[in-house]
């Protein structure tokens, strides 16, 4: 099936205004450059009695690449580079009357600010004196919270999949035992942003996991990244946690390198749970191999002749490449037809106790095998096992469906130098290109792989690209500029190999469908983001100025349901004339009656005989009406502009002050086919008859019904909601640098630049998921319908069973909606007024170096995001204003009278009921007083789902009209009235300590704590849907984040052995032994953190219809004696979550668990109308710990190469990291632990660097 696409959309007349007004800037240069991708360096000189020099000539140079930069100190002896590209450079500063001076090392970072402090000594300026590094190690000039992982920890560290991204956990206030699904400073997955070569590269559509890189990047192509975790400033925008990654560039030597890292199943510990059953370790195998390499353009005379080129000190380039795969077998059982039951014999023991064969074609309307029917039945192999079926008819067949999963990392990286030393300003080119392709074949993860052997498979493959292209410009000795564009595509499919060559799908009863129905599913999230920053160094201040535009657009494509699916079988129309009289010896009773309809259903494999046809019709634009085969498109647009201004003073030499205004832009997403169907009245459609607000009131009518729906959006006259303005975020810091010389200052505070007292306060915007907005637009039911034929005649023939094209009309009313899907038709709206979220961000605290080279720090760090979007559910069941509590009630004392069998009124001592008896006129016992479903929820306090039944169950409509229109709900034309608006918030506050060393001398360590907590009303999803516990009091909402880890403390380290040539221990020896002990270096990471907030369940609906966030009841126990009982047991009959002395333990003869309950008197149901009492997400499950080793060793093979072996160990010590298990309090297995985190697995290298 050919795809429909999507006709291009001409850009936004404000977007193309700001372009054009940011190219005549660059033009013009009166700008700078942020710290997007590169990063600044600061410092000043002083002459030998410590007076700041002016007019000093200062130059860097990195001499990779040949790169150079000049400036002079300004009056108060203060140098600027606002703008470099990331590496190691050497300094030189030099003065008439004062001795040059070279420091050897400066490091740049990606986004953080460097600052030395140089101090001259007199003499002749052909003097040179050589500094290793005078490199300040903590931060004198920036309250932004930063933290870079460097080269060497990407490189060296353990890291199980090969993302560096991984490692943002390193980073105080980033909490999580996963690596892209850890949270930042107690904030949901929407205050995340990730760019990449300056580029958004996020998963745009579901922001989730909330730090995943859909260009997944690898250890080759990362040359470091920051991230940022609060008190963001204001050239970074739309989130709080800002990862920037960059990718390498090349330099004036060629450098490579080839790997090979390989995982298998001896390496591997088996897990706890396994060991525990006596269960064999999984298979598990794993290659990833690749290669790196770069250098500068080189077009050598000998082969290029007169076009020959040396690119050195102007032309770079780099590549890398990774392949992984996997294979692997999933194991299926699939359901065959016995070669008896092939052939049309039907066996089944009778009930004299013999077997029975009766021939199915001698029996019934159709006595000929259908023509259709019998080579699919021959495409299905005979059964090989007995684990499924009844041995007599149905079998199993078991096979390995074969797999392997696919990925393909590619990066590539050139740098120009346009020019040098020119007018119009030095400009260097940078261009970027990322590729990732990944396929599963087949799809055994979403169960889309062939029936059985031989058919057709589905597909599981992506081929996602990033693109970035930057010109990097200096104008003279302080002004710079980055212009950059990116751009970037995702496309996921789902779907088969082939597409189908039948023209239906078919429903067999009994067995396994030889057919695949895996159908195309494709999605696509593109973005193009422009960028401008500017920077211009005036005196003390260094003034920055960006802007940024981002078109984040959103394809999808299903043509799920839209092949007709033929289900064999009977219907009152179409009567197989198979009668349980033609079956000799059937068992009386439901064993009789459940033989002979399985008996029916194989005459209906075998003559075709058909029950229903089923098919799926969707709508592709605004005047098609229904297509049939079409499927189902809603390509969705965001656009977004940010501008922003600010300055970095440097008030005195020790004191910097930073402020700066941020305005962003988030404009109304948009349904670029027009496909939005949204209440014709707004937010007053969302309560129907009842009227905007008018929750609660049965019998008080103050709207209009029903509500109309129809296409919306700004080209209709009716946009989802209004833009939003006025977002400008405001920017404030200081870093204010104490020291003496000597006495108790210097004690406390050290020399110059040895601490700094830093604090901010921010605003950052946020812009949820595509997802969000998706729901919200799609939800409403109309624009796709499923039509049933329920009443076909005759048998399955090559032409299928026709299915009716339905008629589509809009407007449409709510209460068609609502007829078609009562219990899930959903009636979606916007808040007019949806305002765009925001997190105020805060810090204060205190760095210091300390110990020579080790800087520790400790901090306040809190923040408050408001205005968060989510979707909640205001047609919440009533049960107080209308009497149904008190009904229920009574209810419950009748069921009691009447001894559990029936709850109508009637014997003594029983009450009326009004309510029921008005919904039950006229219909049988058991689908009222009798029913037993009702008589459950009454034995369990579950009023809310029995009012669900009786608002949205059509057995009784009719008889609703017997109460108030909105007598259970304030809208009954919808089961959800779901408002999309700025309802949630959280609070986040945490002290966090950090102790670093860079590398040198062999080592390099770093450890973080984090004491934080997190409160909210709403953690966040995809689409923000959250129902309220309940409107009237939106306070219950409040409670610990559901990812808040309290205590979390990570670290790593690097450490070279100093033993072998050049050492400290064992420098000398014969060659052999030499090389057999240089090179050796040990790693890890080490993670330990608390558990996180769980509580104990009811799983039930006492106040309303909502079911997970009720907590149980506490009884005879208080809270804390309760939580004195929550551990890690281990037992013989398992693990448990709490003491299993106060757990009825059942245990077959083998000693087997087969049920742990708790016991009476602790836990148990609220009472009708009220929520439990245990306090919500109270206790917290096992904490964490983990420790990930390698050990290395290089051994040089040339002055310039290497071979590298390393093995990784992944929670080095097998530790047994458990889960909470069940805590619902009737749980038939309370407490059991039956999951754990990974165990042990290992992971060998093989590198060859040159």
């Amino acid at each position: 099936m050919k795809i429909p696409t999507l006709k291009p959309v001409n850009i936004h007349p404000s977007i193309r205004a700001l372009f054009a007004l940011f190219l005549f800037t660059v033009a013009c240069s009166q700008g700078l450059t942020a710290q997007i991708t590169r990063g600044s360096l600061s410092g000043n000189v002083t002459d030998p009695t410590g007076a700041l020099l002016p007019d000093a000539d200062v130059t860097l140079k990195n001499p990779a690449n040949g790169e150079e930069v000049k400036t002079i100190s300004n009056g108060e002896g203060e140098f600027m580079f606002p703008s470099l590209a990331i590496g190691n450079y050497a300094l030189t500063v030099e003065a008439k009357g004062f001795k040059r001076i070279v420091i050897q090392s400066v490091i740049i970072e990606v986004a953080t600010p460097a600052r030395v402090a140089v101090a001259l000594a007199v003499g002749e300026i052909s003097e040179v004196i050589t500094v290793s590094n005078a490199q300040e190690l903590v931060n004198t000039t920036a309250a932004t919270l930063n933290n870079i992982v460097e080269r060497r920890q990407i490189v060296d560290l353990p890291l199980s999949s090969r993302n560096p991204i991984e490692l943002v956990r390193l980073q105080a206030g980033v909490t999580g035992s996963g690596a892209t699904a850890a949270n930042a400073a107690g904030l949901r997955g929407a205050t995340t942003n990730i760019t990449r070569d300056g580029i958004n590269v996020m998963d745009n559509y579901t922001k989730q996991p909330n730090f995943n890189v859909l260009t997944s990047p690898t250890v080759e192509a990362t040359g470091e990244f920051s991230i940022s975790v609060g008190t963001v400033s204001s050239d970074a925008g739309r989130g709080v946690a800002q990862v920037r990654i960059v990718t390498p560039s090349g330099t004036n030597q060629f450098h490579g390198g080839l790997f090979w890292y390989h995982r298998n199943s001896v390496l591997n510990a088996n897990t706890f749970i396994n060991n525990s059953t006596n269960t064999a370790r999984p298979f598990s195998l794993q290659n990833r191999v690749g290669f790196i390499a770069n250098g500068p353009l080189y077009l050598p005379q000998a082969m290029f002749g007169p076009t020959s080129y040396d690119g050195r000190n102007r032309s770079f380039w780099f590549l890398s490449y990774e392949a992984f795969r996997e294979p692997f077998t999933v194991i299926r059982t699939r359901t065959v037809l016995t070669p008896e039951a092939r052939a049309g014999n039907f066996r089944y023991v009778g009930a004299n106790g013999q077997m029975q064969s009766v021939s199915l074609y001698n029996l019934g309307n159709n006595k000929t095998e259908n023509p259709i029917l019998k080579p699919l039945i021959e495409q299905t192999p005979l059964p090989n096992n007995s684990l499924v079926g009844d041995g007599l008819n149905l079998a199993g067949y078991n096979f390995g469906a074969k797999s392997l999963s696919i990925v393909d990392r590619w990066s590539s990286r050139f740098d120009q130098v346009l020019t040098e030393k020119s007018r119009l300003g030095v400009h260097r080119l940078e261009f970027v290109f990322h590729r990732t392709p990944t396929s599963l074949t087949p799809d055994t993860g979403n169960n889309r792989d062939a029936p059985f052997p031989g058919g057709i498979n589905g597909v599981n493959n992506t081929q996602q690209t990033a693109t970035a292209a930057a010109i990097h410009s200096t104008f003279g000795l302080h002004v710079a500029n980055e212009v950059r564009f990116g751009h970037q595509r995702t496309p996921f499919f789902f779907g088969p190999e082939k597409e189908p060559t039948v023209p239906f799908f078919l429903n067999l009863p009994l067995i396994t469908s030889p057919i695949n129905t895996a159908q195309t599913v494709t999605r696509n999230t593109t973005v193009y983001h422009w960028q401008d920053h500017l920077s211009w160094v005036r005196s003390a201040h260094t003034l920055r100025f960006g802007a940024e535009t981002q078109s984040i657009t959103y394809h999808n494509f299903s043509n799920s349901g839209t092949y007709p699916t033929v289900t064999l079988g009977t219907n009152p129309a179409n009567p197989d004339g198979v009668l349980n009289t033609f079956f000799p010896s059937l068992p009386a009773g439901a064993t009789g009656q459940t033989i002979a309809n399985r008996a029916r259903s194989l005459y209906a494999i075998l003559t075709g005989n058909v029950a229903t046809a089923t098919q799926t019709f969707n709508v592709t634009s605004p005047t098609s009406g229904f297509v049939p085969r079409a499927g189902s498109q809603y390509p969705i647009r965001q656009r977004e502009i940010n501008l922003y201004a600010m300055d970095q003073w440097r008030v005195r030499r020790n004191l910097t002050l930073n402020a700066g205004l941020r305005w962003e832009w988030l404009g109304v997403p948009n349904v670029l086919n027009g496909l939005a169907l949204l209440p014709v009245n707004g937010v007053a459609g969302l309560y129907g008859i009842s009227g905007e607000g008018n929750l609660f009131n049965p019998g008080v009518l103050k709207g209009t019904a029903p509500t109309l729906l129809d296409f919306a959006g700004k080209d209709k006259g009716r946009p989802y909601y209004n833009d939003d303005w006025n977002n400008f975020a405001p920017y404030f810091g200081f870093a204010f640098s104490p020291s003496g010389e000597s006495g108790i200052r210097r004690l406390l505070f050290g020399t110059e630049g040895r601490t700094s007292i830093r604090g901010g306060y921010s605003i950052s915007y946020l812009r949820d998921a595509l997802s969000a907005h998706r729901a919200a637009l799609v939800n409403n039911p109309g624009l796709t319908t499923t039509v049933i034929n329920t009443a076909p005649t005759g048998v399955l023939t090559a032409a299928g069973v026709p299915v009716a094209v339905p008629i589509f009309k809009t407007p449409i009313t709510d209460l068609e909606n609502f007829q078609r899907n009562p219990v899930t038709g959903y009636l979606d709206t916007y808040d007019p007024n949806l305002r765009t979220p925001y997190v105020q961000q805060w810090s204060f605290g205190i760095e210091r170096q300390v110990a020579g080279k080790i800087a520790v720090e400790a901090r306040y760090v809190g923040n408050h995001a408001v205005k968060l979007y989510r979707a909640f559910d205001v047609n919440e069941l009533n049960i107080y204003e209308n009497g149904f509590l008190q009904e229920f009630l009574n209810a419950q004392k009748n069921l009691a009278l009447n001894n559990g069998a029936s709850f109508a009124p009637g014997p003594a001592g029983t009450m009326p009921l009004p309510i029921f008896a008005a919904l039950f006129t006229g219909l049988p016992v058991a689908s009222g007083f009798g029913n037993t479903a009702f008589i459950n929820n009454l034995n369990q306090n579950n009023i809310g789902i029995l009012g669900l039944a009786l608002a949205t169950n059509a057995l009784y409509a009719t008889n609703r009209t017997r109460l108030a229109p909105n007598f259970f709900r304030a809208n009954p034309n919808a089961s959800n009235a779901v408002l999309i608006a700025n309802g949630a918030f959280s609070n986040y506050h945490s002290l966090q300590l950090e102790a670093r060393r860079r590398f040198s001398n062999g080592l390099l360590f770093q450890a973080d704590y984090t004491f934080g907590k997190a409160i909210t009303d709403s953690e966040g999803s995809a689409d923000n849907f959250e129902p309220n516990r309940t409107i009237r009091n939106l306070r219950l909402n409040r409670h610990r984040a559901n990812f808040d880890y309290r205590h979390t403390f990570i670290s790593n380290f690097i450490y070279e052995l100093p033993v072998g040539p050049g050492r400290r221990f064992a420098n000398n020896g014969p060659g052999l032994w030499r090389k057999a002990l240089e090179g050796w270096q040990t790693q890890g990471i080490i993670s330990w953190h608390s558990g996180l907030p769980v509580f104990a369940t009811s799983g039930r609906t006492t106040v309303n219809d909502q079911l997970y966030m009720n907590p149980a009841q506490l009884l005879g126990v208080s809270f804390e004696e309760f939580k004195k009982n929550i551990g890690v047991y281990k037992t013989p009959q398992g693990v448990f979550f709490f003491n299993p002395n106060l757990i009825n333990i059942t245990t077959n003869t083998n000693g087997t668990l087969q049920a742990a309950t708790l016991k009476d008197g602790i836990l148990g149901t609220p009472a009708p109308g009220q929520f439990g009492n245990f306090p919500r997400n109270a206790i917290n499950s096992p904490s964490f710990f983990q420790m990930d080793f390698g050990v290395l060793k290089r051994t040089r093979i040339s002055e310039r190469a290497n071979v590298e072996f390393r093995a990784e160990f992944f929670n080095l010590f097998n530790t047994v990291n458990f889960g909470s298990g069940s805590l619902a309090f009737d749980a038939a297995r309370f407490g059991q632990v039956t999951g754990t985190f990974p165990s042990r697995f290992g992971q060998l290298a093989l590198r060859i660097n040159f």
